[in-house]
């Protein structure tokens, strides 16, 4: 019997070398018949040290023997050598319904145990994941790039009012007949705030692709809101706080005074370097200040930077629109009024602007348009440093510095008879003029980084640079309407931007189209026609698209009105 089994198995011997498992046998009598190089390398043990050798003395504790003693096999069973775990099946060898022997094969499944046990982790993860997503009350769904519904939480279903399981596998537009959400895989773009009928509601959603590796394996959809009506009470909530947060804010600007300071007045050129020395020196005295420039240079910004630097900074910092304030109201405005001066006086009387700024500084904008009426009281407020409120004939003194501005031409309205020479050598004093943006190109650069800086935070989006045609137009562009002009044309390119690259596209239309013929307007004209040519249609372009509304055009090119009829008169513009 020996030799029968020695014989068949010496057949088969040169194959089971070859075998990466271990393959280990024995005879009717215990003793080893078979040890591949696999059992060598496992054991740590020659083969001519093993063979013919009974197995208890090789290997102790074998299952081997039981297997032969039983006849019953031993399938999947688990042991250890060193730091591998080995899963062995140990089968009876059976001739001629005798038990003649024994053989064990096993496999080193240490890398397989780790993967089951990765395995465990992940079902244990997805598992929590798929709780997160049901516990949550936003609605989500999920399809692959077929459309097809691979996922959607329990929100969802509600919403639809189906049985999860019920749609997974179908496409999307089976369920939600108006969903886009099958075209967000092809597209790669994500959708925000896109309305979707589901079950008679009006929804609110946002779709984004799911990305992995950098491709595209799908897209999900988020229910934001389940109603449209909930997202015009949001809405109307958010605009009730930012109503009181802007009155809150005012209420806190008088006290707290000036909004900006000189590191909030942007440029390194020189001309702007030699105004920044200059307000810091000049806001150290008591001196009355005037600001002249052109509408939109920034000199409301220099009256705060003044106030700042000064030692009135600890007070209040007040401004006045001189030229916003109805004539009949401008006196009460300034100097307040006893109660019963006039039909309507608020009982207990009202403090002016002036008293609201004693011991600090008081602002008056746009000078050049106050009446000449008002002048006249202006001048003994600022000889006599003392006030009468309407309907009260007690002087009260003011402690106050006056910061004045204009971008009218106040030598050409003393000549007219509308502005008093003695007012304007008061107000006089010192006079700061700002620079228009066309004289210090090279702080183009500068502003517009902290243009987009800015916008980025108000927006929410992470917008980087300006493609070079843009660079290059911004530097030939004559820039009426000054800083203010270039703020609004960057904050409107962020309404229009979608990348990180503000691009030609997202101008205003003048700009655009003066992209379009700079090259064909620089071969053929110098460059003073340019500038006038350019400025004088981006006049008309305002005009014609406010439908010749003065106001709106002034304000779309970011200039005053006064300042717009002016150039209207320069260009002969009759609109």
């Amino acid at each position: 019997m020996k030799n029968v089994l020695e014989d068949t198995l010496t057949e088969e011997l040169s194959i089971l070398q070859s075998v990466h498992n271990v393959v280990l046998a024995i005879d009717y009598q215990g003793r080893v018949i078979v040890y591949n190089a696999a059992s060598e390398r496992v054991f740590g043990i020659p083969a001519d040290q093993v063979l013919g050798r009974y197995i208890s003395d090789v290997i102790p504790g074998t299952g081997l023997l039981k297997v032969l003693k039983t006849g019953k096999s031993h399938i999947g069973r688990k042991f250890v050598v060193g730091n591998s775990l080995y899963v062995v099946n140990r089968t009876p060898i059976i001739r001629n319904g005798a038990i003649v022997g024994a053989i064990g094969v096993a496999q080193e499944i240490t890398e397989l145990q780790h993967l089951a046990e990765e395995l465990e982790v992940v079902k244990e993860l997805k598992g929590t994941l798929e709780t997160i997503f049901d516990s949550s009350q936003e609605g989500y769904i999920a399809v692959n790039n077929d459309g097809q519904i691979i996922m959607i939480n329990r929100a969802f279903a509600e919403l639809l009012e189906v049985d999860p399981g019920e749609v997974i596998g179908k496409h999307i537009t089976e369920v939600v007949a108006e969903s886009e959400l099958h075209h967000v895989p092809r597209t790669g773009r994500p959708q925000y705030g896109e309305i979707v009928r589901i079950k008679g509601r009006e929804t609110v959603v946002m779709r984004y692709p799911i990305r992995k590796n950098g491709m595209v394996i799908g897209a999900v959809s988020k229910v934001m809101f389940r109603d449209v009506n909930q997202l015009v009470a949001l809405a109307e909530k958010i605009n009730n706080l930012h109503r009181e947060l802007s009155y809150y804010k005012s209420e806190l600007q008088q006290v707290q005074g000036p909004r900006y300071s000189l590191d909030n007045i942007i440029g390194s050129s020189p001309a702007m370097i030699k105004l920044k020395e200059t307000i810091r020196r000049v806001a150290q005295g008591p001196s009355t200040v005037l600001i002249r420039g052109e509408s939109g240079t920034g000199k409301e910004l220099v009256a705060h930077a003044l106030h700042a630097a000064s030692q009135r900074r600890f007070g209040r910092f007040v401004k006045v629109n001189c030229a916003a304030v109805p004539e009949n109201l401008l006196e009460s405005e300034l100097f307040g009024y006893q109660e019963g001066a006039f039909t309507g006086a608020r009982k207990g009387g009202q403090v002016g602007k002036f008293e609201l700024a004693s011991g600090g500084t008081i602002f008056l904008d746009e000078i050049g348009d106050m009446p000449l009426a008002m002048q006249a009281k202006l001048l003994r407020v600022l000889q006599e440093k003392e006030i009468e409120r309407l309907g009260d004939s007690r002087p009260r003194p003011v402690d106050v510095r006056v910061v004045a501005a204009t971008n009218r031409p106040l030598e050409e309205l003393i000549l007219e008879g509308k502005f008093r020479e003695d007012l304007y050598y008061r107000l006089n004093v010192v006079s700061l003029q700002l620079p228009p943006l066309r004289e210090h190109p090279e702080d183009i650069g500068e502003l517009v980084m902290h243009f987009i800086n800015k916008f980025n935070l108000e927006f929410g989006l992470h917008v980087k640079d300006m493609e070079k045609e843009v660079w290059e137009l911004f530097h030939q562009y004559n820039w009426p309407g000054n800083v203010r002009e270039l703020e609004n044309v960057i904050e409107r390119a962020f309404n229009m931007v979608e990348g990180p690259t503000l691009q030609v596209a997202h101008l205003p239309h003048y700009l655009q189209k003066q992209a379009r013929g700079k090259k064909r307007l620089v071969s053929d004209k110098p460059l003073p026609a340019l500038l006038d040519q350019v400025e004088k249609e981006a006049l008309l372009e305002a005009l014609q698209s406010t439908g010749g509304n003065k106001l709106q055009a002034a304000r779309l090119l970011g200039i005053s009105r006064a300042w717009l009829y002016k150039k209207m008169k320069q260009y002969q513009i009759d609109y």
